[in-house]
């Protein structure tokens, strides 16, 4: 997944190491540090893809996973502070 989110255009280049890009309807954060490659959905903050340097990919998202506005991402990992729900 990784090698597919990397070669996303980049729509925003928000630091040296950070852009925005679009993964079909989803906007993403990507970090590319050398020693780490990560990447981000806005939509709920889950971490998609995460690959240290050297190493092979070390999360799994479904090949079923649509990347479309309102709908969950099946894998990766949510980031969910402080809760879910309504304030």
């Amino acid at each position: 997944m990784i090698k597919k989110i990397f070669a996303l255009p980049v729509i925003e280049q928000i630091s040296p190491v950070l852009s925005r890009r679009k993964l079909d309807e989803l906007d993403l954060i990507v970090v590319d540090h050398p020693q780490v490659k990560a990447s981000f959905a806005l939509q709920g903050a889950p971490l998609l893809s995460w690959k240290p340097a050297g190493e092979e990919e070390v999360l799994w998202l479904s090949n079923n996973t649509t990347y479309k506005n309102g709908v969950a991402i099946r894998g990766g990992v949510p980031v969910c502070w402080p809760w879910f729900g309504p304030a």
